[in-house]
C-alpha cells in the first residue's frame, strides 16, 4: 500500500482564476475548519493559562472542545476525501491496466459513497434518540456532537459519489503543476 501524498489533487479553492460550485464550497469549509481551529486553540490556551497561572480553570471547555474536535475531523475528511488525498489501495489499481484501474476505482468510489450514506443513516438515527440529552455544564444538546458524524458521512459520500463520476487522475496534477510552472 502506498500513500503518495504529493500527487494528491490540488485544492479546487487554490485554483487562481477558475469560480466553480466546488471550489466555493472547499474554500467555505476550509473556511470553516480554519475558525474552528483558531477558537478550539483559544479555548485550550485559556483553560490552560487559567489552571496554571490563576488556579481558575475553565470546567466548560472540556465539554467545548470534544464538540470543536468531532467537527474538526469531519471537515477534515471531507477535504481530503474531496482532494482525493486518502490513503488508497494502489497496490491493486497499479498493477491492473489504466482502464482497468479506473474502473475500479470508480466502483470502489461508488461502494465508499453507499458505506458512508450508511453512516449517516445511523448517526441521524442516533440524532433523534439520544440528540435531546444535554451536556452537563453548556447544556448544549448532544446533537451537535452527533452533528459532526452526520457532516462527515454526508460529506464523504458527496465526495466520493463526484470522484465516481469525476475520478481522480495524478497525471492530471502533474500536468496543472507544469503549466503553472511555465513563464
Amino acid at each position: 500500500m502506498t500513500f503518495k501524498l504529493l500527487e494528491a489533487r490540488k485544492p479546487p479553492s487554490d485554483l487562481i482564476g477558475r469560480f466553480s460550485l466546488i471550489g466555493a464550497t472547499s474554500w467555505l469549509i476550509e473556511t470553516a475548519g480554519v475558525v474552528l481551529m483558531a477558537v478550539l486553540s483559544l479555548l485550550v490556551l485559556s483553560n490552560a493559562t487559567g489552571r496554571y497561572f490563576f488556579n481558575h480553570p475553565l470546567p466548560w471547555t472540556e465539554e467545548a472542545v470534544s464538540i470543536l474536535l468531532v467537527w474538526i475531523a469531519a471537515i477534515g475528511v471531507v477535504l481530503a476525501a474531496g482532494r482525493g488525498a486518502l490513503v488508497g489501495c494502489e497496490i491493486v489499481t497499479s498493477r491492473l491496466r489504466p482502464r482497468q484501474g479506473r474502473a475500479l476505482t470508480r466502483v470502489i468510489s461508488f461502494v465508499g459513497a453507499l458505506l458512508m450514506l450508511t453512516v449517516a443513516w445511523y448517526a441521524w438515527r442516533y440524532m433523534n434518540v439520544f440528540g435531546r440529552d444535554t451536556t452537563p455544564m453548556l447544556d448544549i444538546p448532544k446533537s451537535w456532537i452527533s452533528g459532526g458524524l452526520l457532516a462527515a458521512g454526508l460529506g464523504m459520500a458527496a465526495a466520493f459519489l463526484y470522484r465516481t463520476f469525476r475520478p481522480h487522475d495524478p497525471s492530471q496534477f502533474a500536468r496543472e503543476t507544469a503549466l503553472e510552472a511555465q513563464p
